[in-house]
């Protein structure tokens, strides 16, 4: 019994100590809880630091005044340079990560060495390193040993560029390019033709009729080979637009009525557009709008001010911009049919506040926890917002319709499974929106609804192309080469100019079209194919000019060589840098630095 109480009896005190500390620190919990993140995103593992990433916005935005000291910093920019910074963040820790994958070191002697022999060319062109118009390498050297300042900075900029470039130098020596990959590169930017080619256009045809189960038949016999796609998933997304409440007008509206209240007592009204109006189009002219009429401003805007007299003062009225006081200069034409004013106006633009904000992101992050016991749908509908389907998106693709580009939500999608509900995520408009997949599959099929008027077009473009083939050869049967252009414009059919026509050339106006490519590209000059039939239709192809590749003089163009393996070199450095992009495992956590 003695053992039992003192078993009880250290419960009670682990209890009592437990009650004590919560008691004395349940604010600094509190706040534990409620504190942001250490870290707001991850590159393969690495953090990114808010520290990080408010520095990097900081860098951006002086460079920005520095560089535009005449533009306000709005917040549609700020946002935009915030993307920026995130991206150049994401793009140095992959690069740190690949140079100690790839074990790119970077020694002060390489620095020195680079230093050395290879000044940018900036430099170079510059007339204190220059003698008789030519670089002067002792003149470069001899500022790099006397002046300490000149060599520290040299020493930066090298160092920032060197272990990139050594990188790509490394991947561009294993992407393979030999010989005979640039006589190949050679062949096709030198095989070219000159001339002009007869497109017996099928769009002259009138319509022809495709049935339902035209459509129906092609889909189901082509759906493997050209519909069926994978791996996919998609989703439900929606939006919360931080848009300001009555509560922000009403607080905006205050400077709108001293506005109001400065401009009738007799101030000058340019001066308090200059000094007031969020319209910078307009507020720069002291506020001037100039002559307008209907149909060009806002309904509200237009009301207000074709009921004015002229040296009138509106009243602080509200349109989707904010508060607007309009002063009417003039009436320009009172003409009833052509009515026109010329007006200044003082825009007090509303935007939402932090407070309205913080509303805002908390209703998201309330919906995204109703989702997960819900549906997207039933939350949608109590709150009043419209569901938007991603359709399909493919787990190779880099964007997400009607989202564009967003590294975050294409992890969320690839890796998560279905019903899972995303954070809550940032579009490009800076609007939150939360999401929940709703499908996933290895292979599916495009839906047939949705591509039905595509098959239709496509199935109609074949018809027509089908019709106008025998029209081409009565035309091909009845002229000669001599007269075959003359003749053809007469009948209206389209005359093509092709200039430096080459293997990846596309038609104009027609597109890609293989079998064109090949009957132009073995014509010789002065040449005229007969009638060439291509799924893109039936042309007859005159060779003005033809430009042969001279593989003996490019064999002994070294120059010419190094120019085409410097452009693919850097077409595979490209490649590799966006594949290794792609793969790169990026967690986006931003949204939980903003509206705590």
């Amino acid at each position: 019994m003695l053992d039992n109480l003192r078993k009880k009896q250290k419960i009670v005190i682990y209890f009592i100590a437990f009650v004590f500390i919560i008691g004395m620190a349940g604010l600094g919990i509190s706040d534990f809880f409620n504190r942001p993140p250490s870290y707001i995103g991850k590159v393969n593992g690495t953090k990114i630091t808010i520290e990080m990433y408010q520095n990097k916005i900081a860098q951006l935005e002086r460079n920005y005044r520095e560089m535009y000291q005449d533009r306000e910093l709005d917040e549609n920019t700020r946002r935009t340079l915030e993307e920026q910074a995130w991206t150049a963040l994401v793009e140095e820790i992959l690069l740190e990560q690949q140079l100690k994958k790839n074990r790119i070191k970077i020694t002060d002697d390489d620095i020195i060495a680079e230093m050395q022999n290879n000044p940018p060319q900036e430099l170079m062109q510059n007339e204190v390193f220059q003698t008789n118009g030519r670089f002067d390498r002792s003149k470069y050297l001899n500022a790099l040993k006397m002046d300490p300042t000149f060599f520290t900075r040299m020493e930066e900029y090298i160092r920032s560029y060197l272990p990139k470039q050594r990188l790509q130098e490394q991947i561009q020596q294993q992407s393979g390019i030999t010989i005979d990959s640039l006589k190949a590169e050679y062949i096709k930017e030198s095989d070219e033709l000159y001339g002009r080619a007869i497109w017996f256009n099928y769009n002259s045809l009138p319509e022809i009729a495709v049935s339902d189960e035209e459509i129906r038949n092609h889909y189901e016999t082509v759906k493997d080979q050209e519909y069926k796609k994978g791996p996919a998933a998609r989703m439900k997304f929606i939006t919360f637009k931080f848009e300001p409440t009555d509560d922000d007008f009403n607080a905006a509206l205050q400077t709108a009525n001293e506005v109001y209240s400065l401009a009738v007592r007799g101030d000058d009204f340019a001066a308090i557009a200059e000094m007031y109006s969020d319209d910078p189009g307009s507020a720069q002219n002291g506020g001037s709008l100039g002559v307008f009429g209907k149909g060009q401003m806002v309904p509200e805007f237009e009301q207000t001010a074709f009921k004015m007299k002229p040296g009138e003062i509106s009243q602080p009225f509200r349109t989707q911009f904010g508060w607007h006081v309009i002063k009417l200069i003039e009436i320009a034409d009172a003409s009833p049919e052509n009515y026109q004013v010329n007006a200044s106006h003082v825009l007090i633009k509303v935007s939402a506040s932090e407070e309205t904000k913080r509303e805002i992101f908390q209703q998201a992050q309330d919906s995204r926890k109703l989702i997960r016991r819900t549906t997207i749908d039933s939350v949608a509908v109590t709150l009043k917002l419209e569901v938007k389907d991603s359709d399909w998106v493919q787990d190779k693709d880099d964007y997400i319709p009607m989202l564009g580009k967003h590294y975050a939500l294409m992890h969320f999608l690839r890796n998560g499974k279905v019903n899972q509900v995303s954070e809550v995520m940032f579009d490009n408009q800076g609007n939150a929106i939360v999401a929940q997949i709703t499908d996933r599959q290895n292979v599916y099929y495009e839906d047939y609804e949705k591509i039905k008027l595509r098959i239709k077009y496509e199935l109609e473009r074949k018809k027509k192309i089908a019709a106008m083939k025998p029209k081409a050869e009565d035309f091909f049967k009845q002229h000669t080469a001599a007269t075959f252009f003359k003749a053809a414009e007469a009948a209206g059919h389209s005359i093509i100019d092709l200039q430096r026509f080459r293997s990846d050339s596309q038609v104009p106006n027609v597109g890609k079209s293989t079998d064109f490519t090949t009957a132009a590209l073995a014509l010789k000059t002065g040449e005229t194919s007969g009638l060439i039939h291509t799924p893109e239709g039936t042309f007859i192809i005159y060779c003005e000019k033809r430009n042969s590749p001279d593989i003996d003089a490019f064999m002994k163009d070294n120059e010419y060589q190094e120019k085409i393996r410097k452009r693919m070199e850097e077409q595979a450095w490209n490649r590799w840098w966006d594949d290794m992009r792609k793969g790169a495992v990026i967690i986006d956590n931003r949204h939980k630095l903003r509206y705590r």
